[in-house]
């Protein structure tokens, strides 16, 4: 099946430095992020910036091959990104409770 898509011409290249913008821009937070969230969030858009470019491929060549392989690693994402979310609500947990004092 092939797919024509109007305006492919200048729409896919202009998409495709847009997403290496992006992906500049999470590696920066990445490296530099001031705390360990920070550099998880960085790590899951840089994973959704990768899907989304691989999306990208498969429309300028016209071909289905890495979809599969754009699905697989956004299924991978999720769990890491839960697994974060997971380690982080357990460094919280530990912190002392601030107990409210009634009059």
């Amino acid at each position: 099946m092939t797919l024509h898509l109007a305006g492919a011409a200048w729409v896919l290249p202009l998409a495709a430095v847009l997403l290496a913008l992006s992906g500049l821009i999470s590696l920066y937070r990445l490296l530099r992020g001031p705390s360990r969230p920070d550099r998880a969030v960085a790590i899951d858009a840089l994973t959704l910036l990768a899907v989304a470019a691989m999306a990208l491929l498969c429309l300028m060549r016209g071909e289905a091959l890495f979809i599969d392989v754009a699905v697989l690693l956004a299924l991978v994402s999720f769990l890491g990104t839960a697994a974060f979310a997971f380690l982080f609500d357990d460094a919280h947990s530990q912190m002392p409770e601030k107990r409210e004092e009634r009059p």
